[in-house]
């Protein structure tokens, strides 16, 4: 007993002496320049801060004048927070680059040190990921950007949980959601948070801990655990890290790094998408993450198209999705940032609106900050390789500093949220044209939308938006209506009952004309559809995997795992995927990217088929969706760059719709047909086709043949 009450004493003063060391952390900080929380606010040296800010992961392991031109670049556009990684985690042969080779070994292990000192920009350097960010951090210090330091992934690029040669690896986990739990995992998690916190910086000899540059420890880059639909579990974890962060950095805050998902169940969001980002199925909360104490804001993530949600609810299902975090953020009287956003340049919403609208709300709706994804420079590599020299665009979402239309948008976002402006580019109403977004066939019954945002301050509303096809006004009817709760514009153009003004074939320019209360008139860009009722197509390319796999690979999975690809004779030939489905949830896929697919740059139509074995396909008794005809399955297909979804729910079927047939190795199976037809677009480089089961348990091999690529005649 005695025991017990001496450890409940030194645990008692101990938290006193936190509390006191917090208290007087947050005096002490604000009088050195970093970034603190008053009521509900970010504050810097007395004033308030709100920041368009951005994001780059390869700050960590890159030379110098890619560091150095990033930040440069995010200066001249009046960004003053950028978001990056400080981790690496086992090899990265990639990059050669060194964090934790293995549980408490930091830096580059001694083997990988050569004899000859190069300089850290110069090619074939083994890179210590900790000297590059003394450097990112001195650098940035200079031009006074303040950075968010993420200390770990969920996903698995560099080495965090997904990937199996390291956490999985080194504490024998049967599934990554064992990180949370594990004591082994959270122990050398904290030794790597402590080395990192605590170390000092060669370039400026300032410890990390100390150093006003460093605004935010960030906790790991989207959580989650799909295991627990209660979200318990990672809050838990988030509580007892973000404690210990907050001990070892007490000048520096503390977050997240989640995408936000929440668990509210019975809320419905617009159109009845994305309910998975509500209702816990990710296993993460954002509302019970801002509950914590020693968790200073909130933080959210934005990928509409990423996500699944369908094209024609994007733009409307994100603004809801701005507007419920910042309600939660005033709810908890704590600041939130939009930490991560983007639409692809390949997609199919008009990026430069989107970027308009999401800030514009997040601006109005008082968020602390607004950080896109992802602003680029140089490529070193590019120029030695006799390229451009610029970063490549590898996943569609890079902004650069070219003074284009969006990137001249988020300048002056930049300026609007750092109150450095008069508002002069935001006075003036701009109007856009949400839908034709690019050049595309239409079909049926096709939806015109638009968007005006008024000028701020300013009290001329919209009194009419008009449609105008090559030039003049479109036949009755082509008023637009207003539909107030999605804010937008909105008519639906019949290409039939047009047939003979506009017959099969035509290629019709529009726009939409803004008649203003004052007389004014804006306009909003043109963009053309091709009336496509009656389409006839023809063969690129047919795989029929007789003697190959097309450069198959395995992308991961979602709630599903890929074991193995290889090739098999069965069928004349086909792809082999080892996987296993759990049957437990609604969504449930597997990625298989094929490398040699490059026709799909010139194809508008693709065709794939399944093969699933019958006696192994065991639907759930106690789950359905009558919405996504579940348990059954959901195919799809994903186009790079920017992980473009196309033919989500178009070929859902529930599995006793599904024909069945016998192969040549005397087995039946489940044969599913798949026919997407989908807009032509010449900067789509490869084809990810994903086989997608809903409520369905599968453990064994599912087989993809007869993948047929088309061209618009």
């Amino acid at each position: 007993m005695k025991l017990f009450r001496k450890t409940a004493l030194l645990l008692s003063a101990l938290l006193g002496f936190l509390l006191i060391s917090c208290s007087s952390g947050n005096k002490k900080a604000a009088q050195q320049g970093f970034v603190v929380v008053k009521d509900g606010k970010f504050m810097l040296n007395g004033k308030d801060f709100r920041f368009l800010g951005t994001n780059n992961y390869y700050m960590h392991y890159s030379p110098d004048k890619m560091v150095t031109d990033v930040l440069d670049d995010a200066s001249e556009m009046g960004i003053t927070v950028l978001r990056c990684w400080g981790y690496q985690f086992g090899p990265n042969r990639d990059h050669n680059s060194h964090g934790m080779e293995e549980p408490g070994e930091f830096g580059v292990p001694e083997k990988y040190i050569k004899r000859n000192k190069k300089k850290p920009d110069q090619f074939g350097y083994p890179r210590d990921i900790f000297e590059r960010l003394d450097y990112t951090i001195a650098e940035a210090g200079k031009r006074g950007i303040k950075l968010v330091i993420a200390m770990n992934n969920y996903w698995d690029a560099f080495g965090g949980l997904q990937n199996a040669s390291t956490w999985q690896r080194w504490f024998n986990l049967s599934d990554v959601s064992e990180f949370y739990t594990n004591e082994e995992c959270k122990k050398y998690y904290k030794e790597y948070v402590k080395y990192l916190l605590t170390r000092t910086n060669t370039y400026t000899g300032i410890p990390y801990n100390q150093d006003p540059t460093i605004m935010t420890w960030e906790l790991m880059n989207e959580p989650r655990n799909q295991k627990d639909k209660s979200c318990t579990v990672v809050t838990e974890w988030v509580k007892e890290m973000s404690a210990y962060v907050k001990s070892l950095a007490p000048l520096q805050l503390c977050s997240v790094g989640d995408e936000g998902f929440m668990n509210e169940p019975d809320f419905v969001p617009y159109a009845g998408e994305g309910s998975t980002c509500y209702n816990g199925y990710e296993g993460s909360d954002f509302s019970s993450f801002l509950k914590i104490k020693t968790v200073d804001y909130g933080t959210f993530h934005l990928y509409p198209e990423t996500w699944g949600i369908l094209d024609k609810a994007q733009v409307e299902w994100s603004c809801e999705f701005i507007r419920k975090h910042a309600e939660a953020g005033r709810a908890a009287k704590k600041p939130v940032v939009l930490e991560e956003y983007g639409t692809t340049s390949s997609g199919n919403l008009n990026r430069l609106a989107v970027y308009d609208i999401w800030n514009d709300i997040a601006y109005k709706e008082g968020l602390a900050g607004s950080m896109f994804w992802i602003l680029t420079s140089s490529n070193t590599y590019e120029t030695a390789e006799g390229g451009d020299g610029l970063y490549d665009d590898y996943d569609g979402f890079r902004v650069m500093n070219d003074k284009s239309e969006v990137s001249t948008l988020l300048s002056n976002y930049a300026a609007l949220f750092a109150g450095k402006t008069d508002a002069g580019y935001f006075n003036k109403t701009r109007v856009y044209l949400l839908n034709p977004a690019r050049d595309q066939d239409a079909k049926g019954i096709f939806e015109v939308k638009a968007k005006a945002i008024t000028g701020r301050g300013s009290d001329v509303k919209v009194k009419r938006a008009e449609l105008y096809i090559d030039g003049k006004p479109a036949p009755s009817p082509r008023i637009l209506n207003y539909n107030m709760d999605a804010d937008v514009y909105r008519l639906n153009f019949d290409t039939i009952g047009n047939a003979k003004i506009f017959p099969d074939g035509s290629t019709l320019e529009m726009k939409v004309v803004f008649t203003m209360s004052d007389g004014s008139v804006l306009e909003t860009e043109s963009n053309s559809i091709t009336i496509s009722n009656v389409i006839t197509y023809s063969v690129i390319k047919h795989y029929d995997f007789a003697n190959d796999i097309a450069d198959a690979s395995s992308m991961g999975g979602y709630m599903a795992e890929i074991k193995e690809i290889k090739h098999t004779d069965l069928n004349g030939g086909m792809v082999e995927v080892v996987g296993s489905y759990s049957g437990e949830n609604l969504w449930e896929e597997l990625k298989v990217k094929f490398g040699t697919m490059r026709e799909v740059a010139d194809a508008a139509k693709l065709d794939f088929t399944f093969y699933y074995e019958k006696s192994k396909m065991i639907p759930n008794a106690t789950k359905s969706d009558a919405t996504d005809k579940l348990p059954g399955v959901q195919p799809y297909v994903a186009f790079d760059p920017g992980w473009v979804k196309t033919g989500l729910k178009e070929n859902n079927a529930y599995l006793t719709d599904v024909p069945v047939v016998t192969l040549d190795d005397g087995k039946e199976y489940y044969k599913v047909t798949t026919e997407l037809e989908f807009f032509q677009n010449p900067s789509y480089t490869f084809v990810t086709i994903c086989p997608t089961l809903g409520y369905v348990k599968y453990d064994g091999s599912i087989y993809i043949d007869d993948v047929i690529l088309y061209r618009k005649d």
